[in-house]
């Protein structure tokens, strides 16, 4: 049988073994993680049994006797594991999870913190005019004759 809940120290325990393993390991999965967690929960968790020894007598519950009959027997092991999750994960795991959630930055910032709004750019300026200028064709003086006669006249049109 399980305890109800972990006390503190026990569920402090769970929280460290998580932290702990990581620091060893930093290539350690998800899964391995949650293992190890279930496995602490049993060592922690269960209170009472009916295990007996060979010779009939009650097994007395004791952290070796929890590794050495209980987590040797992997199909019995999960089954009361999955009972210690449903039991422990929310108080060991969901204030890590907030925690996570509200950490703030390690120094305050001097700056909002709020997404800017970008800047529209600034208008182009209006090119200069040009230093090159056109003389309009009314400014221009008379011309003298062509020797030839009509300066419209091509000389071949006769």
């Amino acid at each position: 049988m399980l305890r109800e809940r972990l006390d503190f120290r026990a569920a402090l325990t769970a929280r460290n073994t998580m932290v702990l393993l990581k620091e060893e390991d930093p290539d350690v999965s998800s899964a391995e993680i949650l293992a190890a967690l279930t496995e602490t929960y049993l060592v922690l968790g269960v209170e009472s049994w009916s295990l007996v020894d060979a010779k009939g007598k009650p097994l007395p519950v004791s952290k070796a006797a929890i590794r050495e009959v209980l987590l040797t027997k992997p199909d019995i092991a999960m089954e009361v594991g999955d009972a210690a999750d449903a039991l422990y994960s929310a108080a060991v795991i969901l204030p890590l999870l907030a925690r996570a959630q509200t950490s703030s930055p390690p120094t305050p910032t001097t700056e909002s913190t709020s997404a800017k709004t970008p800047s529209l750019p600034k208008p182009p300026k209006p090119s200069k005019r040009s230093s090159i200028t056109t003389i309009p064709m009314a400014a221009t003086g008379a011309t003298s004759p062509s020797p030839a006669g009509d300066s419209s006249s091509s000389p071949n049109s006769a």
